[in-house]
């Protein structure tokens, strides 16, 4: 008797674990096709490819569909676009983006641009800060600022590429200040980081997630959050606005397909990304990464990427990068 209770309390447990895993596979749409290649315009190890994999990660196997992700580098994110646009319209070839083909297609002519694809659903956003060493005298943005206007040229600040959103908030910074100080041009972030640390550079900028293992051995100190809010990930670091400087950087990563795609497909990526945002296993990699989510439909998408060409059309004009 107490074997077959047993044995029945076994077969509960087992049945309400199916009907559990059952729930919570129960709310991803149908797709048309089984398997998805999602291109990515970084090499392996780069920040795109890292989303995708592990986006695909927990997607994949929650949706129950073959997520596969595939480097398509080179100039900009072009080589990326024009397959995107030359290929199937069936939501079997995706495009993991960022903000890089949208710089791309605003600094140059290439043959396909941003606006040759349609936005479906953005995952996240990045978290760009400004930071120093940990043992810089500058404590707050505005010492730095009061540094700066008492020491006309002394401060050198360093950043990416004239044509990243990182170079854009640097210039912001001092735009809004007006303050004279030099601005340093690096190819990367880890060769920034190193001036950083090295003493190269008095401040930087970079997304949180590369410099958070450094924070974390005590070597720098994030000095402003360049977002709307403070990082859920970072509460106490104050944003740049909270200091007395309005400088704010969106840096998102999403998903983008070509133009003609079913309207059900994009449906189903919009209701799809919505749900692996709220898987726990997901939310604490976007937790370690330093990352928050971001979901936009493919409308709210679509939109941001306008307004964030226009604004880097702005920009250029005004560094002279473009007429």
């Amino acid at each position: 008797m107490i074997a077959r209770k047993a044995a029945i309390l076994a077969v509960a447990v087992l049945s309400c674990s199916a009907i559990a895993a059952m729930a919570q596979q129960a709310p991803y749409p149908s797709y048309p096709v089984k398997t998805v290649t999602l291109m990515s315009s970084s090499g392996p190890g780069g920040g795109g490819d890292v989303f995708l994999r592990q986006l695909t990660k927990v997607l994949g196997p929650r949706w129950g569909i073959n997520l596969v992700v595939e480097n398509v580098t080179g100039a900009g994110g072009v080589n990326a676009l024009r397959r995107l646009v030359e290929g199937p319209k069936d939501g079997s070839l995706l495009y993991g983006a960022n903000t890089q083909h949208i710089i791309t297609s605003v600094l140059s002519s290439p043959p396909y641009t941003y606006k040759d694809v349609q936005p479906i659903a953005n995952v996240l956003a990045e978290a760009p800060v400004f930071y120093v060493r940990a043992d810089s005298p500058f404590k707050t943005l505005g010492d730095l600022v009061d540094y700066s206007r008492e020491n006309p040229g002394k401060v050198k600040f360093g950043s990416a590429t004239a044509s990243s959103p990182d170079r854009m908030a640097v210039e912001t910074f001092k735009r809004l200040n007006k303050l004279n100080l030099v601005v340093a041009t690096h190819d990367s972030g880890g060769e920034l980081l190193i001036s950083v640390l090295g003493g190269a550079v008095d401040a930087g900028t970079a997304d949180a997630q590369e410099i958070q293992a450094q924070v974390e051995a005590g070597k720098v100190r994030m000095l402003a959050s360049l977002t709307a809010e403070r990082n859920p990930n970072f509460p106490d670091v104050p944003t740049a606005k909270e200091q007395g400087t309005d400088v704010e950087v969106r840096q998102f990563r999403g998903i983008v397909g070509p133009k003609g795609l079913p309207p059900e497909v994009i449906k189903a990526w919009e209701d799809a990304i919505q749900l692996v945002l709220k898987d726990p296993e997901y939310q604490a990699q976007l937790k370690a990464n330093g990352q928050t989510a971001d979901f936009m439909d493919h409308t709210e998408f679509d939109n941001v990427t306008n307004t964030f060409a226009d604004t880097l059309a702005t920009y250029f004009k005004s560094i002279g990068l473009i007429k």
